[in-house]
């Protein structure tokens, strides 16, 4: 082993002596990872299109490269985003299907307080009215992920305090393409994805398409006491069409059609764990779940046209709708003997306390007069709008100055028709005793519509780039709560309206102090809306950076300090976060988030006599701490009487990622590994309370791709090789697990 050792070493040092300047195809080169990203990477659907250089982009931009998406092939976007620093994530259900993500310690819940797109259109299902919603497309058929923080936030609303992300779907291949991928692996987690494609040239230009099917579904990790399933499938299919001008053509356009669908069944729940059943089996399901499940159907049409009336002009339009339909069938509450409503989140808290809800929830007792309550959450969702994008540039031929103008009008809308069945609990069985009257339990539409615009300029000055910017967002609410009185919606329900107007300006700067290092700073003003209740004032921020970065031969870093001075936090009450699931948005007090952004990518092996090997490594670490900064009462489960200096709950002080791999010829082994520390469930300073905190968390994935020929590939991938089990969440009703150890073997071909 010795001698190996000494062997390796060697090797190492020879190709380190013969090692040039670093490679520019390098997956892990920070000039194409995080900033500076080159045009010839970035698709037209890309936020950092008519980005030419690393002093284009105003603020932090995080590229994850069609390589990096197939290095370990996930499925669950918090894995693909969990090594990104200043990505703040909470899991749920171990399979990302209901992703909580936050940027620079925004908060996580439901991912409501960033901005979502799918290449380069809001894609939440309703962004305005109800962007806690359900849906995250699926990160198995992306071809890349934008994440930016910064000061390009103003161009990219509504919410604009800490970050968005741009997910790039498949593009039309230029030439004949076809690809199949499939894996199986342990819980019978299954894996298919298939598109086909082409482009032909005639004299009336370029015609191109493409259709793409991907299916992803488990029969889920946690086992119910009843032994009913508690896995999921979810279902993508996806085509495109598009026609670009030809060459010869004096005026250069294209014009695409793009249509989607989406359906997914998953037996997920609320109802987590006590302290002492998670101890002893944490993917234990309690009987009282056993009728939780969710139904959604997502649609999406968008049509896109792009016109070049001269070189220094373009221009780029989008028409858009989507709809979604959903139904989490899923427990709501508890009665007992005496009709008093029981607590799920207390119930487990204490369940010595409640033992009579305990029992329920169990079903070790046979409950009589009492039940159990499964609220139907149906709602209907709707987004639709125009937007477009005006790029004029200037100047010089070797300095490009770039002036952007945006303009968007969106409409959204979120329909709730809801209701409660009241179940029996027999010998661990339910059964349903009395079906409930559909619109009793929320029976409102909530709308909004929308006029954003925006101006952002990209000026040189010698070494220095500066990037000014102006938002505006024009808003207007409007509520129509029906009740349970006036189910047939006759139009005697309460009304109400909220409008609101905002003006968000931001400017970024860049000074290049060499081919090698710049640095950059930048501040703007965040934003997020406030809802349709009057009396809730929007969230506003001052957010500001100010980083380094280097890059020369094979060593890039980047180091990035961030603070967010929040004036009047907004809180959600949501089921998700431990609320009463009105969807009301209210305001919170202020709050400061400070933190710290490092990475760093190496890769020695990118040229020089071993540059057939390559062993790039990279690792992230984020600092985050937010605190609030005045004193208030709540309601709010998570926030509750809150004292100044009291910490954000879910947020994780600090986060640490690395990603590895060697390759060499036709074989590659991948590491990834992250830490995470506990974080807090309730506001609170001080030592943290054991029942007030997730586990601290340690978990490495791995896996192994051989190219058999250059159209089969084979891959074998473990997901939390150590088998290591953490409370990841506490939140809404018990403790919650990580998925366990998962074995998964695939073959991928591509003609």
């Amino acid at each position: 082993m010795k001698t190996l050792r000494v062997g390796f070493i060697s090797a190492a040092l020879l190709c380190l002596t013969g090692a040039s300047v670093f490679a520019q195809d390098s997956t892990f080169q920070m000039v194409s990872m995080w900033h500076g990203i080159p045009e010839a990477t970035v698709s037209a659907v890309g936020l950092a299109s008519g980005a030419s250089g690393l002093d284009e982009v105003p603020g932090s931009l995080h590229l994850i490269t069609t390589k990096e998406l197939k290095r370990f092939s996930y499925t669950d976007p918090l894995r693909t985003l969990r090594t990104v620093a200043g990505v703040n994530i909470t899991e749920e259900d171990g399979f990302g299907l209901r992703p909580n993500i936050g940027l620079r310690g925004s908060g996580t819940e439901r991912s409501s307080r960033i901005t979502i797109m799918e290449d380069g259109v809001l894609i939440a299902p309703a962004p305005y009215t109800a962007s806690s919603a359900y849906y995250f497309p699926s990160i198995a058929r992306m071809s890349s992920v934008e994440i930016l923080k910064g000061s390009s936030q103003i161009a990219f609303g509504p919410q604009t305090a800490s970050g968005a992300i741009n997910l790039i779907s498949t593009q039309i291949p230029d030439v004949e393409t076809a690809s199949f991928s499939m894996s199986h692996g342990s819980f019978k987690n299954r894996y298919v994805h298939m598109y086909v494609g082409n482009s032909v040239t005639s004299g009336k230009g370029t015609f191109g398409y493409l259709i793409e099917f991907l299916e992803i579904g488990s029969d889920g990790f946690k086992t119910l006491d009843n032994e009913d399933p508690t896995g999921f499938i979810k279902s993508d299919r996806l085509a495109k069409l598009k026609w670009s001008s030809p060459v010869s053509a004096s005026v250069q356009q294209s014009l695409q059609l793009k249509l989607a669908d989406v359906t997914e069944t998953s037996h997920e729940t609320y109802l987590g764990l006590s302290e002492a059943d998670f101890a002893i089996t944490p993917n234990r399901r309690y009987a009282a779940s056993a009728q939780d499940v969710m139904n959604t159907e997502q649609t999406q049409t968008v049509l896109t046209h792009t016109v070049a009336p001269s070189k220094r002009l373009e221009i780029k339009t989008d028409i858009y709708r989507t709809t979604f339909h959903r139904n989490w069938y899923k427990l709501d509450r508890a009665v007992d003997s005496t009709g008093t409503t029981m607590d799920l989140g207390e119930i487990l808290n204490s369940p010595d306390d409640f033992s009579e809800g305990y029992s329920y929830l169990t079903g070790s007792s046979t409950i009589g007069l009492a039940g159990l309550d499964v609220q139907a959450n149906n709602r209907n969702y709707f987004a639709q709008g125009i937007q477009s994008r005006l790029i004029y540039t200037f100047g010089k031929a070797e300095v490009k100055n770039r002036i952007i103008f945006g303009s968007r009008f969106h409409r959204d809308l979120v329909d709730r028709f809801q209701w409660r069945d009241r179940y029996s609990m027999d010998n661990g069985t339910m059964e349903l005793v009395t079906p409930g009257i559909h619109g009793t339990a929320g029976n409102r539409v909530e709308s909004a519509s929308a006029l954003a615009n925006y101006l952002r300029a990209t000026l040189h000055f010698g070494d220095f780039t500066l990037t000014p910017g102006l938002r505006h967002e024009n808003i207007s609410f409007e509520r129509y709560d029906y009740g349970s009185s006036d189910l047939e919606r006759l139009g005697n329900g309460d009304y109400r309206v909220n409008n609101v107007s905002v003006l968000l300006p931001g400017v970024g700067l860049n000074y290049q102090i060499s081919s090698a290092l710049d640095v950059f700073t930048g501040v703007h003003r965040g934003f997020i809306p406030p809802g349709s209740k009057p009396q809730t004032e929007p969230e506003l921020s001052i957010n500001s950076e100010l980083g380094v970065r280097f890059s020369h031969r094979y060593v890039s870093a980047q180091m990035v300090i961030f603070s967010n001075n929040y004036s009047n936090l907004l809180g959600a009450d949501l089921n998700a976060s431990g609320g009463t699931g009105s969807g009301d948005l209210f305001n919170g007090g202020s709050a400061m988030a400070n933190g710290l952004e490092f990475e760093l990518a190496v890769d020695p092996f990118t040229d020089g006599p071993c540059d057939h090997i390559s062993m790039p490594v990279r690792i992230a670490y984020t600092y985050t701490d937010a605190t609030f900064t005045n004193a208030f009462d709540s309601d709010f489960g998570a926030w509750g009487d809150v004292e100044v200096g009291d910490a954000l709950p879910y947020l994780a002080p600090h986060q640490l990622s690395l990603v590895t791999s060697f390759e060499h010829e036709k074989i590659a082994i991948d590491i990834s590994g992250r830490f995470t520390s506990a974080m807090r469930t309730v506001a609170g300073q001080g030592e943290i309370l054991l029942a007030e905190s997730t586990d601290e968390s340690l978990i490495f994935d791995s896996g192994i791709r051989y190219e058999v020929s250059n159209h089969l590939n084979v891959t074998l991938g473990v997901t939390n090789l150590l088998d290591r089990a953490y409370a990841v969440s506490r939140r809404p009703y018990g403790l919650r697990p990580n998925m366990p150890r998962a074995l998964r073997i695939g073959v991928s071909v591509n003609i």
